[in-house]
């Protein structure tokens, strides 16, 4: 006998921000679970940053401090991030940058559950509509001791990486764009146990990269689809004085498809009666039977 199915859509408003929300999708079984959360806001965000200058000792209180620099960035709205790091000695560094960020939540979030008839299956969609659009160009340029720099660029579990390490000289020049439209998942489950979960984002990546270095390089990206599988992957490594030019585009288009009325057997009314009906459908009206084959209405 099955102990509990348990289907839900919690739609939140975040305290922290009144423009920001969250949704968490919820399926139980007999056997197991599957859940998902997701977390976005209203925003519009324009940074622009330029530093120039010599990493170089500094003298204070008779001491000598040793020279270093540092940077971090990390954006991150409703799974589409960008994450940058970089630590440099002494040396000559100059950089540019510009990101421009939008996202919003004005959109619907919803939940269907439709069970065909003559089957135990129950198909469970979650739709999202929470867009965002980012755009990031950034120039770097060091000659000096050692600098490492990493970037991380993900779009809803889509990736691209790249990593320099102990370049006593670097350069580099990219360009990304990035976009989320919407977000569907979709479930198969009965009873017993969940038997299909696929989480699927219709999305947009386009990232450039040109760079000269002169230690370690690695560039690495993968495109995920539903059910996690791994559509496309790269994993390269370079040692020495390199200029390498990396061009990725990656794009996944998944369209709601809505059920048509004459798709659903409805359950019959004074029409076919209840011996039209599927046998699963008979074995869960049970006493109903009288209403379904109208024999309640008939005058004696």
């Amino acid at each position: 006998m099955p102990k509990y199915f348990v289907v839900l859509l919690i739609l939140t408003a975040l305290v922290a921000s009144a423009a920001a929300a969250s949704w968490t999708g919820f399926v139980r079984t007999d056997s197991g679970s599957w859940s998902i959360s997701r977390e976005s806001c209203n925003v519009s965000f324009i940074y622009e940053q330029s530093v120039e200058g010599q990493i170089s000792p500094v003298d204070y209180h008779g001491r000598t401090l040793s020279p270093y620099y540092s940077s971090y960035t990390d954006v991150n709205l409703n799974d589409v991030r960008v994450g940058e790091r970089t630590a440099a000695l002494q040396g000559r560094y100059s950089s540019q940058g510009q990101l421009k960020l939008q996202s919003r939540t004005n959109g619907s979030v919803d939940m269907v559950i439709y069970k065909p008839s003559g089957t135990d299956l129950y198909t469970i969609d979650f739709y999202e509509v929470w867009p965002v659009n980012l755009s990031y160009d950034s120039s770097m340029t060091y000659s000096g001791r050692e600098i490492n720099s990493r970037d991380f660029l993900g779009n809803n579990r889509d990736y691209i990486g790249a990593s320099f390490l102990y370049n006593r000289e670097l350069s580099k020049d990219s360009s990304l764009n990035m976009s989320l439209e919407r977000m569907n998942a979709t479930v198969v489950a009965n009873d017993e146990a969940i038997y299909q979960a696929d989480v699927m984002a219709t999305r947009d990546t386009k990232y450039r990269l040109n760079s000269h270095s002169t230690g370690i390089a690695s560039l690495r990206h993968m495109q995920i689809g539903p059910g996690d599988e791994i559509l496309t992957e790269g994993d390269e490594r370079f040692v020495g004085v390199y200029d390498l030019v990396r061009s990725i585009g990656m794009g996944s288009r998944f369209e709601n498809v809505d059920i048509a009325d004459d798709e659903i057997e409805w359950l019959p009314c004074c029409l076919s009666g209840f011996a039209g009906m599927a046998p699963a459908d008979q074995k869960a009206l049970g006493s109903a039977r009288g209403i379904f084959d109208c024999t309640c209405f008939e005058v004696p």
